[in-house]
């Protein structure tokens, strides 16, 4: 899948067009620091002295190319789709090359950035229930009320927690149809194109 960058992104990139290999590397390098730590002025400035550029170029620079790994990252992109993302820019083949091998060797530390910025919602665990009845009672004779117990197992983190519930036959069939309505509309394409862009 090719990493389709908008207008920004490609003039933010184009700085790094005839910059020496070395100059490249500590882009490389500022990127992977502004992904682990965020923003860093100090880092900008020496790299604007040193260029003889503002720091805001410096800034687009660091940015763009923090956006396109953390994008090819995030995605998957094979070594062939980032090289056809790169060839969009217009980079020679040299160029093209070295930052795909950066890219490669540095992939495994920005996955693990990603997942530890992610978020670790609490989910599903297991699911008992039981089935009680009361068919009578002193007062009434031929009653019947169905209820359901159920024990719902949540795992957050290391740590599960139950949850009780009872309910009676006609609540717990809306519930039922109300998942299951959740669970079509989250197999629809709409539905599958938002779940993409969050991972």
């Amino acid at each position: 899948m090719i990493i389709i960058l908008d207008d920004k992104h490609k003039s933010d990139l184009q700085f790094i067009k005839e910059q020496p290999t070395e100059v490249i590397s500590e882009f490389v390098n500022i990127s992977l620091e502004f992904l682990r730590k965020g923003d860093n002025p100090k880092l900008y400035s020496g790299a604007s002295r040193s260029l003889g550029v503002g720091v805001g170029q410096i800034e687009a620079v660091v940015e763009g190319l923090s956006w396109l790994f953390s994008e090819a990252t995030r995605l998957l992109v094979s070594e062939d789709d980032f090289l056809a993302t790169l060839a969009i820019l217009g980079f020679s083949n040299e160029l093209n090359q070295q930052i795909k091998d950066l890219y490669l060797v540095h992939r495994p530390e920005i996955r693990l950035i990603q997942s530890s910025i992610s978020l670790d919602l609490p989910h599903y665990k297991n699911l008992d229930w039981r089935f009680d009845v009361q068919l009578s009672s002193r007062s009434l004779r031929n009653q019947t009320e169905p209820l359901f117990t159920l024990c719902l197992t949540i795992e957050d983190g290391k740590e599960s927690k139950k949850h009780y519930l009872e309910s009676d036959y006609t609540n717990l069939k809306h519930l039922s149809e109300e998942l299951e309505n959740a669970l079509r509309e989250s197999k629809s394409t709409h539905a599958r194109r938002i779940m993409r862009n969050i991972k």
